[in-house]
């Protein structure tokens, strides 16, 4: 005598008070084996990313100081050009007062020959 379970004809219905029940297997757990990366690819992306920025504010920021460094250079130089000018213009001020003595003058002039005429002399104040 067949069990209900293995009836194989369809012209006999089943009764209701049988039920096919299939047959229980054991439902083994499945091992998931955890990946290997700990991060998504969009998550990498993003550390890539800021660490691109990173390097790129970086180089930027050495590159200003760069520029910063040879502008302050070159304004010290200018400084030190200017106050070498000043320098020489009070020593050249220096020199010509120096020159335009009234006894060296007197002196110069009686050595070629010239007189001094007190009549064509007018004093002049500044």
């Amino acid at each position: 005598m067949a069990l209900p379970e293995y009836r194989i004809s369809t012209a006999q219905p089943a009764l209701p008070d049988e039920r096919i029940e299939p047959k229980k297997t054991k439902v083994l757990p499945v091992k998931v084996k955890p990946s290997k990366n700990k991060y998504s690819k969009i998550e990498k992306f993003a550390f890539y990313l800021t660490g691109l920025i990173g390097a790129v504010v970086l180089l930027l920021s050495l590159a200003t100081q760069v520029t910063l460094s040879n502008q302050n250079r070159a304004l010290q130089d200018l400084q030190n050009d200017s106050v070498a000018i000043d320098l020489d213009n009070q020593n050249l001020e220096q020199e010509v007062q120096e020159l335009s003595r009234y006894d060296r003058i007197i002196a110069i002039a009686k050595e070629l020959g010239l007189e001094m005429n007190e009549a064509n002399v007018r004093n002049v104040t500044r």
